[in-house]
């Protein structure tokens, strides 16, 4: 059984208007940098889902046991700035990759939300790269935190499934070219295979080294709870080829049962974006409920065992 523990709510907002949600976090010379989501309220389509109307990224430091020092609420680090953004930048993902951070997060231009990518050093100041050129919607998106096989592996979420793809550049990220002709069917990593993942699936925290393989966690969506449900996997990619799964859990590892995760401005969600090692704990920042953004921490071994068990199961079929 993998030990779970609940660390609460870290970040949620007084006013009911707007919300602090779906923060990316990693671990940096002892100090946690933490990117999140805030959303001013703008169309309610139903009890249980809200469309905001304008999203803008912002930044909060945690100490290590994830407790917030600081946040600044009032300046956003990253915001819209042109028609590509003009509804909002959403749900960032933090990867240091040769020396720098890059910060992968939706860029919602009111009709297709597609990937975007920015860069910082000190997380004090941001370059904007650019968004990636997919003629279709994308995102859920980041890459391996080194190279493989000298190439940057890139993950990212065309409905309903999980892709990878692979790069010798960030820059080549942003060929038209490549996007134009584009077939994601034959780049998938990862479809729903599971009950709790039977609308579609989506990449969650950065890859992982370990060294029995690419630890991912990722998310599932399902529609057995009104109006769906929002639930956090797990799975085993080999080091050397990450397109290869070695194995996966085939339940959650995390699921709504606290208040805070099952009601809020979208309503049963858990949707992970980050991650950091202490000891042998896997801290998880998540999304809880489109509202709050909350933590929680995984036994590691635990989870390593499991996944390895798995792998055995994987290995025998």
């Amino acid at each position: 059984m993998i030990n779970i523990e609940r660390l609460g709510v870290v970040l949620e907002s007084n006013d009911e208007l707007e919300a602090k949600f779906n923060a990316g976090m990693v671990l940096d010379n002892g100090k946690v940098h933490m990117l999140y989501r805030k959303g001013f309220l703008g169309k309610r389509l139903s009890d249980s889902i809200i469309r905001y109307s304008l999203n803008q990224i912002h930044y909060a430091l945690l100490d290590y046991d994830g407790l917030l020092i600081r946040e600044d609420s009032e300046v956003p680090v990253i915001a819209p700035g042109d028609d590509s953004d003009r509804a909002g930048c959403e749900d960032p993902r933090i990867v240091k990759f040769e020396g720098r951070f890059y910060i992968f997060y939706t860029a919602y231009d009111g009709v297709t939300p597609r990937v975007a990518v920015a860069v910082t050093d000190d997380f004090e100041s941001y370059t904007k790269l650019g968004v990636i050129p997919t003629l279709v919607g994308d995102k859920d998106a980041f890459i391996f935190p080194e190279r493989i096989n000298n190439k940057i592996a890139y993950i990212h979420r065309i409905e309903p499934d999980i892709q990878i793809d692979y790069f010798d550049s960030i820059e080549d990220l942003f060929d038209k070219d490549y996007w134009q002709n584009y077939e994601p069917h034959e780049k998938i990593l990862l479809k729903g295979i599971h009950k709790w993942e039977n609308i579609k699936i989506g990449g969650g925290v950065p890859p992982i080294r370990t060294d029995e393989g690419w630890l991912f966690i990722y998310h599932g969506v399902s529609d057995d709870r009104t109006p769906f449900c929002y639930r956090v996997g797990a799975a085993l990619l080999d080091l050397e080829n990450p397109s290869i799964v070695l194995s996966r859990l085939s339940k959650p590892l995390l699921e709504p049962t606290e208040g805070y995760e099952r009601y809020g401005d979208v309503n049963e969600v858990v949707f992970p974006q980050g991650a950091y090692m202490k000891s042998n704990w896997l801290y998880i920042s998540y999304g809880a409920a489109d509202k709050r953004v909350a933590l929680a921490r995984i036994d590691f071994n635990d989870l390593m065992n499991a996944l390895k068990l798995k792998k055995v199961e994987v290995l025998k079929k």
